[in-house]
C-alpha cells in the first residue's frame, strides 16, 4: 500500500472488501480488451491442442494445428508470387 492509496482512509473492516472489489474491476477491464480476449482465445485453443496431442496422437494435434501454422504461411506464399510477379 502506498501513502496516496485511499483504501488507508477507510474502516478496517472496509478495506478488504473495496481491495476485492478493486482487483475484480482492474481484471473486467482488462479482459474487455480485444487484444486479451484473442489471446485468451489462442491459449484455449493451443490447450486444446496439447491434450489432442497427448490424449489422441500427434497426427490429429497436427490437424488441429492447422488453422493457426497454414494462414501466415499461405500469406508469405501470396506476398512472394505477387512480389517475383510484379518485381521480375
Amino acid at each position: 500500500m502506498t501513502s496516496w492509496d485511499w483504501l488507508s482512509v477507510l474502516p478496517a473492516e472496509q478495506q478488504p472488501r473495496c481491495r476485492r472489489r478493486r482487483w475484480f474491476l482492474r481484471l473486467r477491464s482488462q479482459l474487455k480488451r480485444p487484444r486479451m480476449v484473442v489471446g485468451l482465445l489462442l491459449l484455449g485453443y493451443v490447450i486444446v491442442m496439447a491434450i489432442l496431442a497427448l490424449r489422441a496422437g500427434a497426427v490429429l494435434a497436427l490437424l488441429a494445428a492447422m488453422p493457426l501454422l497454414l494462414p501466415p504461411l499461405l500469406s508469405a506464399l501470396i506476398y512472394w508470387l505477387l512480389w517475383s510477379e510484379f518485381h521480375s
